[in-house]
């Protein structure tokens, strides 16, 4: 990612923070809670194509943790960290359809921070959150031609910083306990799986986990 391109992410990420802060409403819930949580997650690999439409891999299991500061009844500020392993992508190089392919075997690591704004209910809470996500990449790359099998492996390796989308809802069994679901992607290099440059990346992940309240009522 350019340098003009980090700092746009990360004044994106900074003006959601400060407007979620600033429209919070002023009466919220007494003092701020502390939150943390657990997920397993089933997580993909995602590519837009913009002449095909979407194409995705087949999913692997990995897992989630978060912590979470809410500031008010329809605001948190979210830090999480994920991981999942063996995602797989196939890439027919452009010119040379079913003659040249990379398959790519990869980990996938990456923390985060989000601003999280939630429409509360007495059960339900749905929410939508906005931040950026410090990646890491690291898996091994072969290349098959119409001929020959693993005419050439290397090891891939990629580390960045990009923005990052979720939505998702909690239930509330009881005051100290939520039962979260949710929907986040954030992209990634393309270069890292060989997608031609029509092709935007990202890794998507379906969770379902729980959160507990540290803080007393």
């Amino acid at each position: 990612m350019a340098l003009q391109g980090l700092f746009r992410v990360l004044f994106s990420g900074a003006g959601l923070l400060a407007a979620g802060l600033f429209l919070a409403p002023a009466y919220a819930e007494g003092p701020m809670r502390w939150y943390v949580g657990a997920a397993t997650d089933d997580t993909h690999v995602e590519v837009l194509r913009n002449d095909w439409g979407y194409e995705t891999s087949g999913s692997e299991r990995g897992y989630s943790f978060r912590g979470a500061l809410q500031f008010t009844r329809n605001f948190e500020l979210e830090l999480g960290a994920m991981s999942a392993s063996d995602l797989h992508w196939d890439e027919y190089f452009s010119g040379y359809q079913g003659y040249l392919t990379a398959h790519t075997t990869f980990d996938v690591k990456a923390v985060n921070v989000s601003a999280v704004g939630k429409a509360v209910g007495q059960l339900f809470e749905g929410y939508i959150k906005a931040g950026v996500a410090h990646y890491t990449l690291d898996g091994v790359q072969v290349l098959d031609t119409l001929m020959t099998d693993e005419v050439l492996t290397r090891d891939a390796h990629a580390s960045d910083l990009d923005f990052l989308l979720g939505a998702g809802f909690f239930v509330k069994p009881s005051p100290k306990w939520r039962v979260r679901v949710e929907y986040q992607y954030f992209a990634v290099d393309r270069d890292f799986l060989g997608v031609r440059s029509d092709g935007d990346v990202s890794i998507d992940t379906l969770s379902i986990g729980f959160d507990y309240r540290l803080t007393k009522q």
